[in-house]
């Protein structure tokens, strides 16, 4: 039977690894990825550094394992609010921000995480995070009011128009929650007042989407 020494949990588990991983979430979304070290990555898991090593190659694979689980779970929140193969509306919408809303707060580590990292990301974690957008935003434009174009150039402004539209929706929502952290401009307000505003917004650029403004020319 393993055991523990000088208090620290043994390498080999199996669910070791993913405890690794819930602890390089937390001390990511802390610290950055550049003041953060394996021994403070063991330090929160409360193994050895070599149990660190035992399962992963250095922080660089911590930081990409912990961020595919942040892009996964949020993955995972909308489409149970809202399936794909469900016609977006504005009640889908609606289902849609309260449950991310609802993620950000049971899960304040892993949306840390998403807000300090995600910017900055390249390489590997570059591609993870724009495939991650560009599903979001492919959903997005559900929501956004069909309209009809006579001419290829009133099709490309309607097409410029849609994109600016849902990328207003998804970093509005972005910021906001980065804004609820800790500290923060609008960490005082109450969480359904700024939850109500995100809804209403939200509702407004949908409502005055591209669909109506797309003119003949």
């Amino acid at each position: 039977m393993a055991t523990k020494q000088n208090g620290k949990q043994p390498a080999h588990r199996p669910s070791r690894r993913q405890h690794i991983i819930t602890a390089a979430v937390r001390v990511f979304g802390r610290n950055g990825f550049a003041e953060t070290s394996v021994q403070d990555i063991a330090d929160e898991a409360q193994v050895v550094p070599t149990a660190v090593y035992y399962h992963f190659a250095g922080k660089e694979e911590l930081l990409e394992l912990s961020m595919r689980r942040v892009f996964d779970q949020l993955n995972a929140v909308v489409e149970a609010a809202r399936p794909d193969s469900e016609k977006g509306d504005a009640e889908g919408l609606v289902r849609v921000i309260d449950a991310v809303w609802d993620w950000v707060e049971r899960s304040p580590d892993e949306a840390r995480l998403y807000q300090v990292q995600v910017a900055s990301a390249n390489g590997n974690l570059k591609a993870l995070r724009d495939e991650f957008e560009q599903r979001h935003i492919q959903r997005a434009y559900d929501y956004l009011p069909d309209g009809t174009t006579r001419s290829p150039r009133a099709a490309k402004s309607r097409h410029a128009a849609q994109a600016l539209a849902v990328r207003t929706l998804i970093s509005t929502t972005i910021l906001v929650t980065a804004l609820r952290a800790e500290g923060g401009p609008l960490s005082g307000l109450p969480s359904r007042s700024v939850q109500e505003a995100v809804r209403s917004l939200a509702l407004r650029i949908v409502a005055a989407g591209p669909g109506s403004a797309a003119a003949p020319a």
